[in-house]
């Protein structure tokens, strides 16, 4: 992880134990999504109990409760300021691990900012073209001007909430595991954010052109017409090299059309699985997600290349107001022992560039 969210940093000021508390609880939610047996240098087991001492201390440093306080333990879990403090570290750990993973996956076509409350993202698009070259004689004083002006565009962050039911009695009590439902809070995010950026991609690249200079949509793949877009994408974006970026079953009909390749079991294209690189332009995969609306359905369109620079402007913006907040209900507001609480993360998705793009929809055999 590259840098902690300010609202760590803030809430550890000064204290690098607890700095350094947060950072493994990354690693550890991690090791559990990855099934791992160990932790750094230390079994799963073992991580899991001190995360969950960690977590307790946590409590702790914000209530100035602890359970060997209070009569029984069910009495703890039940406390206000207990619950309250419980579900705004499962926030803190939220933002803690979450961008990781969004910037794994959408760093090829999304910038990511994050701003304090009240605040939006103003994005200034820089125009493309460049100033008039004029012939003149040495005589002549002026020549032909021309001004160029910035486009802008504002993202406006908006709150989305998930609710979580959980049993603090048994996480506290070690029956059940913190890391599933750190992870799981992290995913029902992330998941959402990407579904608001892939969409936005979709949208503005099916609105390109598809006839004259200014095609930049292609219906039906074909090698010269894939070259010839990733060309006119990297030289109107400055330069910067076009990517071939797509899901892996529709980057698997990007071969050359060329009789004289042969491709058997040792060859890198099947060992791969597809082209890492076709004719000097690098093929990156975007890989698919579950669209959980429609049972077993995914999100991503097998049909759609997309032809990008990651280097230029990128084509879509996300922006992250604040940090993610809770709020806790009632006691025994469902009648029994489980504690109910709400996560809200505010953001905003929007496609402007100043960069261009590319779309080639294929077909599958």
């Amino acid at each position: 992880m590259n840098q902690m969210p300010i609202s760590v940093l803030n809430f550890t000021a000064g204290d690098e134990d607890r700095k350094e508390g947060y950072s493994k609880f990354v690693e550890y939610v991690k090791a559990f999504e990855k099934k791992e047996d160990t932790v750094g240098n230390v079994s799963f087991a073992e991580a899991d109990a001190k995360m969950l001492d960690f977590v307790k201390e946590e409590v702790f440093y914000m209530t100035g409760k602890k359970p060997e306080n209070f009569r029984r333990i069910e009495d703890y879990c039940n406390n206000t300021d207990v619950k309250e403090a419980f579900f705004a570290i499962v926030g803190m750990l939220t933002d803690l691990v979450m961008p990781d993973a969004l910037i794994k996956d959408i760093s090829a076509i999304a910038t990511i900012k994050n701003v304090g409350w009240g605040e939006s993202l103003k994005i200034d698009m820089q125009p493309r073209d460049l100033f008039v070259v004029s012939k003149g004689g040495r005589g002549k004083r002026s020549f032909d001007i021309k001004r160029q002006f910035k486009g802008t565009a504002t993202i406006i962050p908006e709150p989305r909430d998930i609710s979580v039911g959980i049993s603090l009695y048994d996480i506290l009590r070690g029956a059940y595991n913190l890391a599933e439902l750190v992870m799981k809070a992290v995913l029902s995010l992330e998941v959402q954010v990407k579904y608001d950026v892939y969409d936005a991609l979709s949208t503005a690249m099916n609105a390109l052109s598809t006839t004259g200079d200014t095609k930049l949509k292609v219906a039906g793949y074909s090698q010269s017409d894939a070259i010839g877009l990733a060309q006119k994408v990297t030289a109107w974006n400055g330069g910067r090299k076009a990517i071939f970026l797509g899901t892996k079953l529709a980057l698997s009909t990007i071969l050359p059309a060329s009789t004289n390749y042969r491709f058997d079991l040792g060859s890198e294209y099947v060992k791969m699985g597809h082209l890492r690189d076709f004719f000097g332009f690098d093929v990156v995969e975007l890989e698919q997600i579950a669209d959980y609306t429609t049972e077993f359905k995914v999100k991503l369109s097998d049909t759609q290349i997309y032809v990008v620079s990651p280097g230029a402007d990128k084509i879509i913006k996300v922006l992250f107001e604040g940090s993610t907040m809770s709020n806790v209900h009632g006691n025994y507001d469902k009648a029994n022992l489980i504690v109910n609480g709400d996560l809200s993360k505010s953001w905003g998705v929007g496609a402007y560039t100043s960069a261009i793009g590319g779309l080639i929809t294929v077909t599958l055999p």
